[in-house]
């Protein structure tokens, strides 16, 4: 493996970004965090993407602060675009923030199902997987899975904020159970973690528990 990850929290509302790097290039999973820091590591680095997971606004706070500072593109998919746009649909409001955001699509590539980025030092993955949003994404590198809020050790993305679905979100979580077992994944929020041991620990993915799990999920709204 030619690359690093390093994982930043150091925000409020604990979303994690992702910074995956050589020696010359490097690309920004969910620039929610210290733009400052961010800087600090990315260095003489070409920034050459960031990736969003999803377009809720705790997992893109520091993305037009980024565009302002690097001339990169930003992966998305088509859904994330209009949501990152409305204060509504992306939740910033939720959190109190009532600015206004632009992006011109030009600066946007839209991914969907099994398209594959190459970012020259790395080659990405990328997978649809709704439920928590109408526009969540997997990023998959190798054996890493960047999983914004679909997947956490012990717990999934609630489904109750705009266009969240129930149905779909438990389509995706079957879905996951088939990957491979030895994959690390990169949630959103949380520590980074086996698949494996989420398929032991995580009761979301205990099918047996499921529906009654799910009910008493809509009320505790973790994230």
């Amino acid at each position: 493996m030619n690359f690093k990850v390093e994982v930043f929290c150091d925000a409020g509302y604990r979303a994690n970004t992702y910074l995956i790097y050589n020696n010359e290039k490097c690309i920004v999973v969910d620039p929610a965090n210290n733009i400052k820091t961010l800087k600090k590591y990315i260095g003489d680095r070409d920034l050459v993407g960031i990736l969003l997971t999803h377009g809720h606004y705790d997992h893109f706070i520091e993305l037009f602060n980024l565009l302002k500072e690097f001339d990169t593109l930003v992966y998305m998919h088509k859904n994330a675009y209009k949501k990152i746009l409305d204060n509504n649909l992306s939740c910033a409001s939720l959190f109190g923030c009532m600015d206004k955001f632009e992006l011109k699509e030009e600066q946007v590539v839209f991914v969907g199902e099994g398209k594959k980025i190459d970012f020259g030092f790395v080659q990405v993955k990328a997978m649809y997987f709704p439920g928590h949003t109408n526009c969540s994404m997997l990023y998959q590198i190798d054996k890493m899975i960047f999983c914004g809020d679909v997947l956490f050790p012990m717990s999934v993305g609630r489904n109750d904020l705009p266009t969240g679905n129930i149905v779909s979100l438990t389509d995706s979580l079957k879905r996951i159970k088939k990957m491979e077992h030895d994959i690390m994944m990169y949630p959103g929020h949380d520590e980074v973690f086996v698949l494996s041991d989420a398929l032991k620990f995580n009761p979301y993915l205990k099918w047996r528990f499921q529906s009654s799990l799910f009910i008493l999920y809509s009320f505790l709204k973790k994230w």
